[in-house]
């Protein structure tokens, strides 16, 4: 996440030797990020972007009457993860609010796992690890790995308590515009992604065996895809429910200088194969309503051997 110090810095922008009004070097910040960091910036034609945002900013008198303009910026390089998210405090529910939970369903263990913010990894981790080791205790035979209605946040703490199902290797990649991949994946118990363990501090219970089904649908988005993502291809493993999202991609934050923050999609997902998805919906391998995906998954499991 880019700091306050490096963000005042860009306000210095000067046109010709001449200082810019404080509107127009925010305008400025916010392309320069998009321009940076968006998995979509080669390919845009950036000199025609930054003469039309101007141009329609030229009378802009605060940073939120840029807002409309740098949205235009954003479906003009055409990827819908990418976001500015201009009211940080408005009054929906925050889904953020949420920990792991479960039970038992005669042998199979049942694990919702719900979207997380990165400021709540560390109690959404606990939590969800103290909830695999009583599962793990009750000896299930099998697994379910709910992912409907979870819209993402922070990949890392959903996967660092799942990395018992996952096991050890890759399971899967980040890729950049120029091709260049960077893995996720388990080592030693522990979540590695972009080259770096995730919560290292933390006690990961054994890696456990079974056959494991993973529930989705329309919500299922974001990091809900890469727990997904990480479960295909695994041998003994199938999906139920609906289609996904659609936003296999990666996103970086940035404060802005009012408080606003801006969501830049800088890489694609992809899962062990090294098969990227982007924005194109996940298809589950079996699809079923999503009043019947459980049901169909616990038909499914109780035929395994």
């Amino acid at each position: 996440m880019i700091k306050h110090a490096l963000l005042a810095a860009l306000l210095l922008i000067t046109t010709a030797g001449e200082p810019v009004s404080a509107t127009r070097a925010y305008l400025d910040t916010a392309l320069n990020l998009l321009q940076q960091y968006s998995v979509e910036s080669p390919k845009a034609d950036w000199p025609k972007l930054r003469a039309q945002a101007h141009a329609e900013a030229a009378d802009a008198e605060r940073p939120s009457d840029t807002y409309p303009v740098i949205n235009e910026t954003i479906e003009a390089l055409g990827n819908p993860h990418t976001v500015l998210l201009a009211s940080p405090e408005g009054g929906a529910p925050d889904p953020f609010g949420m920990v792991p939970d479960g039970r038992m369903i005669g042998s199979t263990a049942y694990l919702k796992l719900p979207a997380i913010s990165v400021d709540l990894g560390q109690e959404y981790v606990d939590a969800g690890l103290r909830l695999m080791r009583d599962l793990i205790a009750a000896r299930p035979g099998s697994w379910v790995v709910d992912l409907r209605g979870n819209t993402g946040g922070d990949m890392r703490p959903m996967l660092t308590v799942v990395a018992p199902l996952l096991g050890e290797g890759r399971k899967g990649m980040f890729v950049g515009p120029d091709g260049s991949t960077a893995d996720w994946g388990v080592v030693n118990g522990h979540l590695y992604a972009g080259g770096e363990m995730a919560f290292p501090q933390v006690e990961v219970p054994p890696a456990v065996t079974g056959p494991v089904a993973v529930l989705v649908d329309a919500m299922t988005s974001s990091s809900g895809e890469a727990v997904l993502l990480s479960f295909t291809g695994q041998a003994g493993t199938r999906s139920f429910g609906a289609p996904t999202g659609g936003f296999a991609t990666v996103n970086a934050s940035f404060t802005l200088p009012d408080g606003a923050r801006l969501a830049v999609t800088t890489a694609y997902m992809a899962d062990r194969t090294g098969r990227t998805y982007g924005n194109t919906p996940i298809a589950p391998q079996t699809p079923v309503g999503d009043g019947d995906a459980l049901a169909a998954a616990i038909e499914w499991l109780a035929q395994r051997p």
